[in-house]
């Protein structure tokens, strides 16, 4: 018998579900070795599209048939008290991409404004969508609808819904592309594992405290279910322009709990005549809202 090389053991690592980490990667014992595994295998790709073809060649079955559609049913969410990092490793205000050129200088502008008390952040109202990959680490409910040839990925905040290719086909042709804020996402299926890629974003700011980002950029992500109540996506961001190397981290989504006959939904549609979406300057140069509408409590803490 011929032993397994190392690239095929690196692709099948990366496609099988790590069980028993999903719910406490980040303070598994274990985690700190998995991710730089998982950071040298992005090196190992000039370009996320050779990473994405790399991992299609290895998958036996790419699409889905009707019986075979898994079940991500239900609303999720991200765990945890710091949601608004991509990376849940961050530690501080520090990003751990690694940034370059005119992107580090921007987000070195954007640490000196928040050592000033100046944190703005107009995506948290009705201001532009996250997009992508800013919608990933959203701490509203996301909803996951899958089908044979689609899976559609929708977040509460700012009525986001970024859908994923599943039929075979390829990207856009260039001559008929534009840059959008969630891109060109397009996928396939290994068992119940997607592994997708995504280009064509307007780039930008993904969030408060986070990086800038390029056109250029691209991503591959391998999104699992590893169990009933978790579903994982581990994702590698290129950006030729903005980053010196591949950007990797883990998103991780727990189911939220529902009492039966709860009426617990995605939020009607995300309003921005409603005050409750209205975000404001403060004086000194931060983010808050206007008072919330739907309840008669005051909302000035004590």
């Amino acid at each position: 018998m011929n032993k397994p090389n190392l690239e095929s053991f690196l692709i099948i690592f990366l496609l099988t579900p790590i069980l028993g980490l999903s719910q406490t990667a980040y303070e598994n014992e274990n985690w700190p070795l998995i991710k730089q595994r998982m950071i040298e295998r992005g090196l190992q790709y000039e370009s996320a599209w050779d990473f994405y073809k790399a991992l299609e060649a290895e998958s036996e079955d790419t699409t889905l048939a009707p019986d075979e559609v898994p079940d991500w049913s239900g609303l999720w969410e991200r765990p945890g008290p710091a949601p608004r990092w991509l990376d849940r490793d961050q530690v501080g205000r520090q990003t751990t991409a690694t940034l370059k050129g005119e992107y580090a200088s921007m987000f070195n502008e954007i640490l000196i404004n928040a050592e000033q008390g100046r944190i703005w952040d107009p995506h948290s109202g009705c201001g532009q969508a996250r997009g992508y990959p800013g919608m990933l680490k959203n701490g509203r409910p996301h909803e996951f609808a899958v089908t044979p040839h689609q899976t559609w990925h929708l977040g509460q905040a700012r009525n986001e819904v970024r859908r994923i290719y599943t039929d075979g086909r390829d990207h856009t042709p260039e001559d008929w592309a534009y840059e959008t804020e969630h891109g060109d996402s397009i996928g396939f299926w290994n068992g119940h594992t997607l592994i997708t890629h995504t280009m064509y974003t307007n780039g930008g700011w993904i969030g408060r405290l986070q990086p800038y980002f390029s056109t250029a950029l691209e991503s591959v992500e391998i999104w699992n279910k590893t169990d009933n109540e978790t579903i994982q996506a581990d994702v590698w961001i290129f950006d030729s322009e903005a980053l010196e190397m591949p950007w990797y981290t883990r998103q991780i989504y727990k189911k939220m709990r529902q009492e039966e006959g709860s009426p617990l939904r995605l939020e009607y549609w995300w309003n921005c005549h409603s005050q409750n979406n209205i975000v404001i300057e403060t004086e000194d140069g931060g983010t808050t809202f206007l008072d919330f509408d739907f309840t008669d409590m005051d909302d000035q803490q004590d």
